[in-house]
């Protein structure tokens, strides 16, 4: 690619990077088919809008074209969510307030405690899948969130163990109570997603864990 393309490309506004790559290019149709499953329209019509009425602070973990849509569901200030993903190719589905990086490395660009919901919805098994590198993304996470703060955990029942079985985020987290949904929420076959919800449990961060 040349330098004035790569220029031009910089200058080009969000809006219509996204229109080129999902409407020219084709990326809409390839994604069209994983919109239709139960997971995602659960997460997209039940999930999202209801933390969007309710939460302040919201950090999505990932970024992909389907992503992109999320961010016009919080509205209540420009602080209520932001979007991290470590590849910077999928920058331009993420968030007005998007970061650069992998999720261990949240305290650079966030304060502890910065966070009143973490959605992490199909990282473990795509990305981070030994278990030591888990346990540790889970003190992460529980660093991040301000007490009593919700995390959101999605992840495949065919490419990892279970988290409660490995106990990943029994130090730092408690199952949610009172939900709209159960804690652990599961669809029908042939869908593998589950997600579960859990709160952060007070005093069980880095520091106390050292």
């Amino acid at each position: 690619m040349s330098g004035i393309t790569r220029g031009a490309k910089k200058l080009l506004p969000k809006a219509v990077k996204r229109f080129v790559l999902l409407d020219v290019l084709g990326i809409r149709r390839s994604y069209r088919n994983q919109r239709l499953h139960a997971s995602r329209v659960f997460l997209e019509r039940e999930i999202l809008p209801w933390l969007a009425a309710r939460q302040s602070r919201v950090l999505f973990v990932g970024t992909a074209p389907y992503t992109c849509q999320f961010e016009r569901l919080f509205r209540r200030s420009r602080d209520q969510y932001t979007t991290i993903d470590p590849d910077p190719g999928t920058a331009v589905w993420g968030a007005r307030r998007h970061i650069v990086g992998p999720i261990q490395e949240i305290a650079r660009h966030r304060p502890e405690g910065y966070f009143d919901c973490i959605v992490f919805n199909g990282v473990f098994g795509f990305g981070i899948d030994d278990v030591d590198d888990q346990r540790a993304v889970a003190r992460v996470l529980h660093d991040a969130l301000a007490p009593g703060g919700l995390l959101l955990v999605g992840w495949n029942t065919n490419l990892m163990s279970d988290p409660e079985e490995l106990g990943l985020f029994t130090p730092y987290f408690v199952p949610a109570e009172g939900l709209p949904w159960p804690q652990r929420t599961r669809f029908s076959l042939p869908e593998t997603h589950v997600y579960d919800f859990y709160i952060r449990r007070p005093g069980a961060g880095i520091r106390a864990a050292s």
